[in-house]
């Protein structure tokens, strides 16, 4: 019976023995961290951006708020947010990133559907009879 050797996967563990998302989790939470690689920064700005998303859609159906006014106060809100965690909180020039339209529309798709989704969902589960 012969085997085959499989080809190695390459090894997710940094060199402080933990992955990749636990490292940029820590750098993440850490003011003024250095991002080499500025894609790493962008998926951070991601998940944040959908976490975030997600927090705001439920409180947005908790309080009954409704209509335009709501998805434009979430637009604004979200957008400041991101901007002032790169910029502010991690101290990167928005330049190196793509600058403000790219930070601004980095997830913003996806983010935009996770709080609508949970908005309506826990809008019309507690006010509707």
């Amino acid at each position: 019976m012969s085997t085959r050797n499989k080809p190695q996967q390459p090894s997710t563990v940094d060199s402080e023995g933990s992955t990749n998302w636990q490292a940029s989790l820590r750098k993440a939470t850490q003011p003024g961290a250095d991002w080499p690689d500025k894609d790493e920064l962008l998926d951070v700005l991601y998940w944040g951006r959908q976490g975030f998303a997600l927090v705001m859609g439920l409180a947005w159906g908790v309080v009954p708020f409704h209509g335009l006014l709501a998805i434009i106060l979430y637009v604004a809100v979200t957008t400041v947010v991101g901007h002032l965690y790169i910029t502010a909180y991690q101290k990167v020039d928005e330049d190196l990133v793509g600058g403000f339209w790219d930070v601004a529309k980095e997830g913003f798709g996806a983010a935009f559907a996770t709080f609508m989704v949970s908005w309506i969902g826990v809008y019309s589960a507690l006010h509707f009879d």
